[in-house]
C-alpha cells in the first residue's frame, strides 16, 4: 500500500494532471466542456429516439445518432488520465477518520477510477486503434457498466449517512437554542447546516438519476433510450450548475 500511496501522488503525476487540466483554457472551460459535451451527446440521444419513433427520415436519425457516437468518443478520449486523479481521491480517502465516509469514498473513487480505465478500452476499441474481439468488447461494456454503477452506488451511501448526520447537527444545534445557548451562534449553524444539507441532497439527487444510465446497460431496468437521453441531459446540466458555482465561488 505504500509503494502505491506514493507512486499514485509523486510530485510528477500531480504535476502531470495540473498541466493537463489547465493547458490552453481557462477553469471554467475546463470543468464545463465535458458537461456540455455530454448534455449535447445525451440530448442527441433522446432526438434519435424521438424522432425514429415519430416517423422521420433515416437520414435525420443517422445524423442524430453519429453526434452522439462522436461526442461520446471525443469524450473518452478527453478523460484519458481520469484514472489517476480518481486513485489520488481514493489514497487521500485513507486519511479520513469517519469510517463511513473513508469506506464510501475510496469505493466510490476506485469505481470510477475502474469505469475510467475500461471506458478507455471502449475508446481504443471503438476508434480502430486497438479493436477487440465482439464478446472481449462487450465485456468491457459490462464491465464498465458495472463500475460505474458501484461507484454511483457508494456516492449515494454517502450523500445518504452525510444527511443523517446533518440532521443529527440540526437537531442537537435546535435543541441548545432551546436551552438557552447564544441565538445568534445558533441561528449561524443552521443556516450553514441547511446550505450543507441542500448541497448534499442536490448531489443525491444527480446520482439517483445519473445510477439509471449503467443500470439500463446492466438490464436493471427496462427505460427507453429516450427516457435515458433526457436523464443524461438533465443530470449534465447539473453538472454544469455544480461546476459553474465551484469555479465562481474559488474566484471571489
Amino acid at each position: 500500500m505504500t509503494v502505491v500511496h506514493q507512486l499514485v501522488l509523486h510530485p510528477a503525476v500531480t504535476a502531470a494532471l495540473k498541466v493537463g487540466s489547465t493547458t490552453g483554457q481557462s477553469s471554467l472551460d475546463k470543468l464545463g466542456r465535458d458537461k456540455l459535451y455530454r448534455a449535447v451527446q445525451y440530448y442527441a440521444r433522446f432526438l434519435a429516439y424521438y424522432c425514429l419513433r415519430k416517423g422521420y427520415s433515416k437520414e435525420t436519425v443517422a445524423r442524430l445518432q453519429a453526434l452522439k457516437s462522436t461526442l461520446g468518443l471525443s469524450r473518452k478520449l478527453m478523460r484519458i488520465g481520469k484514472p489517476v486523479e480518481h486513485l489520488q481521491a481514493a489514497v487521500k480517502g485513507l486519511d479520513l477518520t469517519d469510517p463511513v465516509l473513508k469506506f464510501t469514498t475510496i469505493g466510490r473513487q476506485l469505481g470510477y477510477a475502474g469505469y475510467l480505465v475500461n471506458d478507455t478500452l471502449v475508446w481504443l476499441h471503438s476508434a480502430k486503434v486497438r479493436p477487440f474481439a465482439p464478446a472481449t468488447f462487450a465485456a468491457i461494456q459490462q464491465r464498465a457498466a458495472r463500475l460505474w454503477f458501484t461507484g454511483i452506488a457508494f456516492s449515494i451511501v454517502s450523500s445518504v449517512y452525510k444527511l443523517y448526520g446533518l440532521q443529527q447537527r440540526e437537531q442537537a444545534v435546535s435543541h441548545g437554542a432551546a436551552a438557552g445557548e447564544k441565538d445568534g451562534a445558533a441561528k449561524a449553524d443552521l443556516r450553514t447546516i441547511k446550505t450543507q444539507q441542500a448541497a448534499v441532497r442536490y448531489q443525491l439527487t444527480q446520482d439517483a438519476l445519473d445510477i439509471l444510465i449503467p443500470a439500463g446497460t446492466l438490464g436493471y431496468h427496462s427505460l427507453d433510450d429516450g427516457t435515458i437521453g433526457l436523464v443524461g441531459t438533465v443530470t449534465s446540466f447539473m453538472g454544469l450548475r455544480s461546476q459553474v458555482q465551484k469555479v465562481l465561488g474559488a474566484s471571489k
